[in-house]
């Protein structure tokens, strides 16, 4: 006979039922389902520096999940941790995950979690579906928005077109877009 515990993560973020076996139980482990309305965006083996070992990492529109592989011949998986994305914490609308090489590292509400992928390749897979989830926008759209949002700080702090400009020195060089003028900005 098992010990059910239905534990409360920090803040409401989420609920996870466990089973805890007594000696000679049957070993039936707690594995992780999906919600109807939860999609995976990426799958892959990892180690992870808080949860020893080799794990099975599955990201979902709305959650990290962490499990083990137990047994030689019948693999079976055991739940380790189930981290909501609405955990991770963001800075200036930025969410708080670093990638360097093939480390990404995660801050959440509860804690850091430094994730080792098997290259750099895969870490940055990963680290740009979890931004994607986490913030709704890509990388490259956060991209162009810093672009853009630098253009529009250039221009009117220094009272020029800085799009016109550039067009004019790329259709006339350099010395025809000094000689016509540098496009003034018309709002005042």
């Amino acid at each position: 006979m098992g010990v059910f515990y239905n534990t409360v993560y920090p803040a409401k973020y989420v609920t996870a039922l466990m089973i805890i076996h007594k000696e000679g139980d049957d070993t039936t482990m707690a594995t992780y389902e999906l919600q109807p309305d939860e999609v995976i965006l990426y799958e892959g083996n990892v180690t992870c520096k808080t949860y020893k070992g080799s794990l099975q990492l599955t990201l979902t529109s709305q959650k990290v999940v962490f499990e083990k592989e137990k047994g030689l011949f019948k693999k079976e998986r055991e739940l380790v941790d189930v981290i909501p994305l609405e955990s991770v914490k963001l800075y200036n609308d930025a969410a708080q995950i670093k990638q360097k090489g093939a480390d990404v590292e995660v801050q959440t509400v509860g804690k850091n979690i430094t994730i080792v992928f098997s290259g750099m390749l895969e870490a940055r897979k990963f680290t740009a579906k979890i931004v994607n989830a986490v913030t709704g926008t890509t990388l490259a759209t956060r991209g162009s928005n810093k672009i853009k949002d630098a253009f529009a700080l250039v221009d009117d702090t220094l009272g020029l077109d800085t799009r016109a400009t550039i067009k004019g020195v790329l259709e006339h060089g350099v010395k025809g877009a000094i000689l016509n003028g540098i496009g003034k900005s018309n709002t005042k």
